[in-house]
């Protein structure tokens, strides 16, 4: 057949004219087997980039599930809510010595020697990702709802925020201590007190700094925590106000468990 006649026989069996051609036959390409190291260097030719996604994501895993499992836990946890945006930059700064100051007044409530507080910050303060004041507010709001924290480190927004404005939802501790300067109704103010001298931040702290105790009540779903994390939260603030120390610190600055000694600096 000439070229033009193997030409219109193509065309024909594309439109579906014709189903096969004697002439016009489609050469099926050779399929090679690879075995043993060739198979497997075609394997990593063709899917190293995969194997190397995969490998960093599974290290990952590994790595926050190894964290997870390693943390400690602690005797009990303060949650920070803070709106003004100078507040919660130098809070951010002053975590690790708040974290110390706490400790030296928290008993050892698991029994394992040391102490431990867990200190969680919640920015509130305005910030041009939607995304990130979301995950802020979901932070309170879980934290509420799963009842671990009922001790705030809060300036007057941050409370405002915590409580929808309704300052009843803490504990009112002018009614527990009306002989304390530096508590006025549900607040302990920061700056008066010896646990801010404890924290290093007796002179540069705001006095828009308070401490407060979420009042939670058998009421609540999660009351079987809230109720236990609510009577530390008031012991803690009443070790602060007696200036009773439940902890002491090591040359490595560990925070051991004693009752009612003093500091060993």
């Amino acid at each position: 057949m000439s070229y033009q006649d193997d030409k219109r026989e193509l065309l024909k069996l594309k439109q579906g004219l014709i189903e096969e051609s004697e002439n016009i036959h489609e050469e099926e390409k050779p399929v090679y087997e690879l075995h043993g190291k060739k198979r497997v260097e075609n394997f990593f030719y063709h899917y190293k980039w995969h194997l190397i996604a995969g490998l960093f994501f599974a290290a990952v895993a590994v790595f926050l599930i190894v964290s997870l499992l390693q943390k400690e836990h602690g005797d009990m946890r303060v949650l920070v809510v803070t709106k003004d945006h100078q507040i919660a930059s130098e809070i951010m700064f002053k975590t690790g010595d708040l974290e110390q100051a706490f400790e030296l007044y928290c008993p050892d409530y698991d029994d394992n020697g040391y102490i431990h507080v867990d200190v969680y910050n919640v920015d509130l303060s305005e910030n041009p990702d939607p995304q990130y004041s979301l995950a802020a507010v979901t932070k309170v709001t879980s934290e509420i709802m799963y009842g671990e924290a009922q001790l705030f480190l809060v300036d007057s927004q941050g409370a405002d925020a915590v409580t929808n404005g309704n300052l009843s939802q803490f504990v009112d501790l002018g009614k527990l201590y009306p002989d304390v300067d530096y508590i006025d109704g549900v607040f302990l103010k920061i700056k008066d007190s010896g646990f801010a001298v404890n924290a290093q931040y007796h002179e540069a702290c705001p006095d828009d700094l308070y401490l407060a105790v979420r009042d939670a009540s058998e009421s609540d779903e999660n009351s079987s925590r809230s109720i236990p994390a609510k009577k530390k939260a008031l012991e803690m603030i009443d070790n602060i106000v007696t200036g009773n120390y439940a902890g002491w610190v090591d040359d490595q600055g560990r925070i051991y468990g004693i009752n009612g000694k003093e500091v060993r600096q």
